[in-house]
């Protein structure tokens, strides 16, 4: 292999599809270091099998240790599953456990489930994936138009005159009249919804928000004459033989679910609230649930739950244009939110880089949910219950961590001075009726630096590993490491 070319090779793949202000955000020499590691490791190991070296890999990459540590030392988050590969392996680690505590007549007691590798997580609003790609694959199929307005397939949203499907795609920001999380019904939260209205923004404000993607599950349903799940299962779950991603987890699978109960969350003002009523296999997220989750109605933000195995399906299919097409798939991809501007200190910031409802790589390294050095046809997305998906179809790896974050855990926290830093690393804050609790709200940062970019960059070396011996098409190899 023609080392200097192929190092040129993938410091140049950063800047595919990107944005001007997120180009060359690496240097060379970070991807030389992978190269000539993995090199390192084959010249001091020229007699070993293709499984005994990445397990090498694996082991230099000190991930275990760094799971170990996030979940088990610092409990960072209960319990997690981080799935990471290529298109002919993929490696699976699980450490913690599914699930703390339980619920018994709006008390917590102690009921401990270990993590496991076939464990099933709440997405929340890694769901909007779906719904992005969902959309695209009716445009794909010709029965709708990017440029078309919303209220062409759904005249109900008679605010959103004006506003487009691409509009929604790319995180148009919008409100509604009250919020849809007070309503009393499903039928109430969606007259409110119908209510939704385009908002104007402040410079640096964020386009984020859960309307978009709520939107387009109507605009999905309308088109296709499907509900959005059935729609789902009919294009991309089915086919896929993705059978762990649902709505409505059946008894034969609840075991399995890694419970999101014990939400503590507190607030400037003073405020505690305990969130002790997610039951497994409810969605934590108050909307999904109001707009009929645990009844099996999909809403288009939040409210499908999965496995690592399965959202490992879903990248490959993504990498090999499998669902929908390269170009579409790109598409998504792209920035078309972001952008950097200077704060009234005089120091510069960024807003979030948003593709078509997912993530784009932003050019701030803590605010990125898309790892620096990966693509610029990389895209992520994320859910405030604790999962993270990474996709890039240039490099051809993938990343899933699923974990339950906001189980017994707090998860906003306006009162900083409770917070408690004990030796260990962990981050404890007592209530007042004396419950002790994980402090976990800026784990969204923990996590990145923890796991996330150490995971991706292993996946960057076991793809390099493949490139420097040439294997090509083979069968998908799996293995897997439960973390004590």
């Amino acid at each position: 292999m023609n080392y200097e070319k192929y190092i040129d090779e993938l410091y140049q793949r950063q800047n595919i599809n990107a944005s001007t202000n997120t180009q060359n955000l690496v240097p060379r020499e970070f991807y030389e270091s992978m190269v000539l590691g993995v090199e390192k490791v084959l010249k001091e190991n020229p007699d070993a099998s293709l499984s005994e070296l990445r397990n090498i890999l694996i082991k230099n990459s000190k991930i275990e240790e760094k799971i170990r540590d996030f979940c088990l030392i610092k409990k960072n988050a209960p319990g997690m599953v981080v799935s990471l590969g290529t298109k002919n392996y993929q490696h699976e680690f699980y450490a913690g456990n599914k699930e703390e505590v339980v619920a018994n007549n709006g008390r917590l007691e102690p009921n401990v489930a270990p993590m496991n590798n076939d464990t099933i997580f709440d997405l929340a609003s890694t769901t909007k994936l779906f719904t992005g790609i969902a959309t695209l694959k009716l445009v794909e199929m010709g029965e709708l138009n990017i440029n078309d307005e919303v209220t062409k397939y759904v005249p109900e949203f008679t605010n959103l005159k004006g506003i487009t499907i691409f509009d929604l795609l790319s995180y148009r920001l919008l409100g509604t009249d009250k919020r849809v999380d007070s309503a009393k019904s499903r039928e109430e939260a969606e007259s409110i919804l119908f209510t939704a209205y385009p908002k104007e923004l402040n410079q640096g404000e964020s386009t984020y928000n859960d309307f978009t993607s709520m939107v387009l599950k109507y605009v999905i349903e309308k088109v296709s004459g499907m509900e959005y799940y059935s729609f789902l299962k009919c294009y991309i779950l089915d086919p896929l033989q993705m059978t762990d991603t649902l709505v409505k987890i059946g008894d034969d699978k609840i075991d399995r679910v890694a419970s999101t109960n014990g939400d503590v969350r507190l607030y400037k003002d003073g405020n505690i609230v305990e969130r002790n009523y997610i039951n497994k296999g409810i969605s934590s997220d108050d909307k999904a649930r109001i707009l009929g989750q645990p009844e099996g109605n999909l809403s288009g933000h939040a409210g499908l739950f999965s496995t690592a195995k399965d959202m490992e399906k879903l990248a490959n299919a993504l990498i090999t244009n499998s669902i929908i097409s390269a170009h579409l798939r790109d598409e998504m991809a792209k920035n078309r939110t972001g952008y950097i501007y200077t704060k009234p200190d005089g120091s510069k910031s960024a807003t979030q880089y948003l593709g078509m409802l997912c993530y784009s790589k932003n050019p701030i390294l803590p605010l990125s949910e898309v790892h620096h050095p990966l693509s610029g046809n990389a895209l992520a997305a994320a859910g405030w219950s604790g999962t993270q998906f990474t996709m890039d179809p240039t490099n051809e790896i993938n990343l899933f961590m699923g974990s339950n974050r906001s189980h017994n855990r707090v998860t906003i926290n306006g009162q900083p001075d409770r917070v408690v830093l004990k030796d260990s690393g962990e981050k404890v804050v007592t209530l007042p009726n004396g419950r002790e609790v994980i402090d976990a709200s800026r784990y969204a940062y923990d996590r990145d630096d923890a796991i996330i970019h150490p995971a991706i960059e292993l996946a960057f070396e076991l793809k390099i590993l493949e490139d420097i011996l040439e294997i090509k098409d083979l069968d998908k190899e799996e293995s897997s490491t439960v973390i004590r």
